[in-house]
């Protein structure tokens, strides 16, 4: 019984995280304060919108919190993957930086390796795009090689964007599997992220070329989403890989291109199938956001839109469950450390695959990585409500306009009752 006593079960790990977190809302809403009592110059337009969004928040009604944190958040998110994925070659730095990547860091890598004795595969694929490059040099102005021309070209755009990133993520995301290194994986993510943005280049432009705008296609939305979370997966999956590690001490034996590669792709998934049901109770919360007098009594219409979102929510919960019980079945599917199903749902509650105790290892933590999405929409929420409780509770001693006029010190005490949140649950653990 004793030996059994000492075997770690994870959950010390886990309330160091919620300290953490608690502690890091708490720095975030001391330096919120200090903002509030520093000099104004050059936070006029941020204490403006902060101010008009704490107001819109307090003065709506308790039933339409849950669907406008839901539209936020999924604005936020959808915002994001437009702008720093399908339409990231619009900043310069972005062009600049692929540029020297591509053609200066890389070349020069293959070609060291070469030389010491590694594969020159690379090496040798660099100099045919040079004849590439130099067969649209020469020939780029004869009409008659038109043909020869579009084939070089469609040649370097492959190769450049699709081809190298591909076949150089796939050499160091070898590296970072067998080394088992979390930090290493932060420098692979960028070809991660640039295999997914060549992916999604090339789908983008093949419908455009057939005559379709992806921007308004519901399923090019959904494949743009998953070619998105791509690389983020890629680094949530060697964070849970460590966390794990860290929470029940750990080598991470198990840890196989199998359980990264499904880790990766499950994951990246979740979130567009997220968004969809999330952006099915959108039209629920945009009335409620720009009002800002409270309802004298409750609207049974807006009660039936919020028991709606609650039913989307409790969907999305169900599928990224879902999800996440195949990932746990496939882990190390095919080897003597395969879960059976039943195994695999005491995985997901914290438990060891006979049920007998609570362990929190790599599997566990990976194994929830589709519920993230999910999650995130459920913090914003939970916030939602907190935030809205703290407002209420300030402008009782300090005015209707006081978050108004002091946007930054009820952002302050909005962090404040987030770290007792959390420290409280720290406290149930």
């Amino acid at each position: 019984m004793k030996m059994i006593d000492t075997i770690p079960t994870g959950l010390p790990f886990v309330q160091s995280l919620l300290l953490f977190a608690s502690g890091f809302l708490i720095a975030t809403g001391l330096a919120l304060w200090a903002f509030e009592t520093g000099p104004e110059e050059g936070l006029k337009n941020m204490r403006r919108k902060l101010g008009e969004s704490w107001q819109t928040l307090s003065a709506a009604p308790w039933g339409t919190v849950l669907s406008c944190m839901n539209v936020w958040l999924l604005k936020k998110l959808e915002n994001l993957i437009r702008t720093g994925f399908q339409e990231a070659d619009k900043g310069i730095a972005f062009g600049g930086l692929v540029l020297v990547l591509l053609l200066v860091f890389i070349p020069v890598a293959a070609t060291i390796n070469a030389l010491i004795g590694g594969s020159p595969f690379l090496f040798w694929y660099y100099l045919s795009l040079l004849a590439a490059l130099a067969i649209l040099n020469f020939a780029g102005e004869t009409g008659r090689f038109r043909f020869m021309n579009g084939l070089a070209a469609a040649f370097l755009g492959a190769s450049l964007f699709v081809v190298i990133p591909f076949y150089v993520l796939r050499s160091f995301t070898d590296v970072v599997v067998h080394s088992q290194g979390f930090l290493k994986s932060l420098l692979v993510a960028f070809f991660w992220y640039m295999a997914a943005y060549g992916a999604g280049l090339v789908f983008d432009t093949a419908l455009r070329f057939g005559g379709l705008n992806p921007n308004r296609l519901s399923w090019a939305r959904f494949v743009n989403g998953f070619l998105a979370a791509l690389p983020v997966a890629y680094i949530l999956t060697f964070l849970a890989l460590w966390f794990g590690q860290r929470a029940v001490a750990e080598q991470g034996a198990g840890q196989t291109w199998q359980l990264v590669l499904l880790s990766i792709v499950l994951t990246a998934f979740s979130l567009p199938v997220t968004l969809r049901f999330m952006s099915a109770g959108q039209g629920t919360g945009l009335e409620s956001e720009s009002k800002l007098e409270p309802d004298p009594e409750p609207d049974p219409e807006l009660d039936k839109g919020t028991l709606f979102v609650i039913g989307i929510y409790a969907a999305g919960l169900a599928v990224a469950v879902g999800l996440s019980l195949v990932l746990a079945t496939g882990l190390h599917l095919g080897t003597d450390r395969a879960y059976s199903w039943g195994g695999a749902l005491n995985l997901l509650v914290g438990l060891a695959a006979d049920g007998k105790r609570v362990y929190l290892g790599p599997d566990f933590w990976v194994s929830h990585l589709p519920i993230v999405p999910w999650l995130l929409f459920f913090a914003a929420a939970v916030a939602g409500y907190v935030c809205k409780t703290t407002l209420r509770v300030f402008h009782a001693f300090a005015g209707q306009s006081a978050s108004i006029e002091r946007p930054f010190l009820a952002s302050a005490l909005s962090c404040g009752s987030l770290a007792a949140v959390v420290f409280f649950s720290v406290v149930l653990i």
